[in-house]
């Protein structure tokens, strides 16, 4: 979806790394996110799985004195997951909610804004060539599926020396289990938050024999998905870890680690912790 679309500027050949903004919902608020939506002035681009609250689609009516061009999304993927948009081709927005009610006022989420022109070249690539049909793989700090997440993420989890917090809202890949026995193998302090019962909890029950704080929080109800590596190197995104989410969906989330993000991964880390703190184990569930 786009209003106002205006060919998108030259990307800049490398990441500049400029710092990003995080939001944490529900405490921020959905005026946060809207608020976001309505500070476009020349154009905004989106990519949304889930698009239902009436107080997004009226923030978006708002902008369309230029025309709104909507399209379904490509059949490459199983699904478009992607929750992101670029504001008047200056800023990206990447969110792990979907707007709706829920994902706006309720749900643990969290929302990345970033001023980096690679990365924001970056992601309006992406959006265009998803409009069309056509390939695009992500680059700077923004990290996709189908192409690039299951390597990013394996690559974090193994590069975990101390701690790793995950907040997800699925679990059902083997190779991401694996690679989370194997951090708590080599002593990494894992810990990670789910929001509870729906299917099997096998995943979570042998994590937790394994060592692994595995909590179930409902309060609030969590859809989140971070993964953060020693507390300075973060992924935050649409991807759930799930075979379908690393490997056929349209996703898009940003790998932030560079120094310039360690106040970030800081920040998404207390998060999963203090989440961690209100939930039950496995075993009270199962």
């Amino acid at each position: 979806m786009c209003t106002g679309c205006l060919p998108a500027p030259p990307a800049p050949t490398g990441p500049r790394g400029d710092p990003i903004d995080l939001l944490v919902e529900p405490d921020a608020g959905p005026e946060a996110v809207l608020d976001l939506i309505a500070s476009a002035r020349a154009s905004l681009w989106m990519e949304m799985y889930l698009l239902t609250d009436g107080r997004a689609t009226d923030a978006l009516e708002a902008l369309g004195a230029a025309g709104v061009a909507v399209r379904w999304s490509s059949p490459r993927f199983t699904y478009t997951h992607a929750k992101a948009f670029t504001i008047d081709h200056a800023r990206l927005v990447v969110m792990t909610l979907n707007l709706t009610g829920a994902g706006l006022a309720g749900n643990r989420e969290y929302v990345a804004v970033d001023d980096d022109p690679a990365d924001v070249g970056a992601a309006e690539a992406l959006f265009q060539a998803d409009a069309t049909g056509a390939v695009a793989r992500g680059r700077a700090r923004v990290v996709t599926s189908p192409d690039g997440s299951r390597a990013a993420l394996a690559d974090l989890i193994a590069g975990a020396t101390r701690t790793l917090d995950v907040e997800t809202e699925e679990l059902t890949d083997q190779a991401m289990v694996r690679s989370l026995l194997e951090a708590r193998a080599r002593g990494v302090a894992v810990t990670l938050v789910w929001p509870g019962p729906a299917g099997s909890g096998a995943p979570f029950t042998t994590l937790a024999a394994a060592g692994v704080t595995v909590r179930a929080t409902t309060a609030p109800a969590i859809h989140a998905k971070a993964v953060v590596a020693d507390q300075v190197r973060a992924y935050v995104g649409s991807v759930n870890l799930s075979p379908t989410s690393l490997d056929e969906n349209r996703e898009i989330g940003l790998m932030l680690d560079g120094p310039q993000d360690r106040a970030v991964a800081a920040r998404l880390a207390s998060t999963v912790d203090d989440d961690a703190g209100r939930g039950v184990s496995p075993a009270a569930l199962y």
